[in-house]
């Protein structure tokens, strides 16, 4: 067994598996509360806007630098990818940038691999593996504080999501009892649906892009390119071409490539509030 792998002895471990559960089983809520327009509406929204933090935000800005911004943004799209529950920035950087050091060796903590799919897909936060990050490769990031704001108050960011759903599901209950929701039913929907169904999509891109799909680039590694994981997270699951090109802002490189987060990148470069979109020599004009 890996030596990141070995039993939990970390508390830290025990409460990621109590909070995975309880997210999973969250989602049993709908049989109480229904479904509405509302919650609907609401949960593809929320899907959007976390998953893009996640693409956006976390991965193509912080942990890659593939475009510039301004702070303002920088900040509003970690706090997007802080709602995702799926760690503070600097936590999820340190990773994955990691991962991108060491892909398919011992010490890729989610390396389906080395470390098996159940360990690649999700099994590796429940491991002491996940807490020995030491930060070192992400002090780049330290000297924003607002990000080190998110990274330590991440608890309470994320806890203030749930706050805010309540507080609509309760306000449009009040506006249009019509409408069948509730601030119980918006946070089952907007919460605890969407972050499984959020969790899966991106913890796909560790296991089924390292499994399953086509390799458009010989990377040394076992990245692969998927359509579905493409599509579900983002532009995320052109896997093989992100590591051939890792500082690339575009992932999906062909027309046919479905890229959600170069789509957002290339509106929000047009209204100037990024820029220096980077791309493979080949594509550059």
């Amino acid at each position: 067994m890996s030596e990141v792998l070995q039993p939990a002895t970390n508390p830290r471990v025990y409460a990621v598996m109590g909070v995975m559960a309880a997210v999973h089983l969250g989602c049993f809520g709908v049989i109480y509360t229904g479904v509405s327009t509302p919650a609907v509406i609401v949960l593809v929204i929320t899907y959007i806007v976390r998953g893009l933090g996640i693409t956006a935000g976390y991965h193509r800005l912080l942990a890659h630098r593939s475009y510039k911004t301004g702070r303002v943004v920088q900040f509003l799209l970690a706090l997007a990818g802080c709602f995702a529950l799926e760690g503070g920035p600097l936590w999820w950087v340190s990773h994955h940038r990691s991962h991108h050091a060491d892909t398919e060796t011992d010490k890729d903590i989610h390396s389906p691999k080395t470390q098996g799919f159940w360990q690649a897909h999700m099994g590796w936060m429940m491991t002491n593996g996940a807490f020995e990050e030491k930060g070192a490769n992400t002090r780049d990031l330290h000297r924003f504080p607002e990000l080190k704001f998110l990274q330590r108050y991440y608890v309470w960011v994320v806890s203030s999501q749930v706050v805010g759903l309540y507080a609509l599901g309760t306000a449009l209950d009040a506006i249009n009892p019509e409408w069948g929701t509730s601030g119980l039913q918006l946070v089952v929907w907007g919460f605890f649906v969407c972050t499984v169904l959020l969790w899966h999509a991106t913890f796909m891109v560790n296991s089924v892009c390292h499994t399953w799909g086509s390799q458009a680039y010989d990377t040394g590694d076992a990245s692969t390119n998927n359509f579905l994981v493409g599509f579900v997270a983002f532009g995320e699951g052109w896997h093989n071409n992100h590591h051939q090109f890792p500082l690339s802002a575009r992932h999906g490189l062909l027309w046919w490539q479905v890229d959600f987060t170069w789509w957002l990148l290339r509106g929000m470069n047009v209204v100037g509030l990024v820029s220096d979109l980077k791309l493979p020599k080949e594509m550059r004009d």
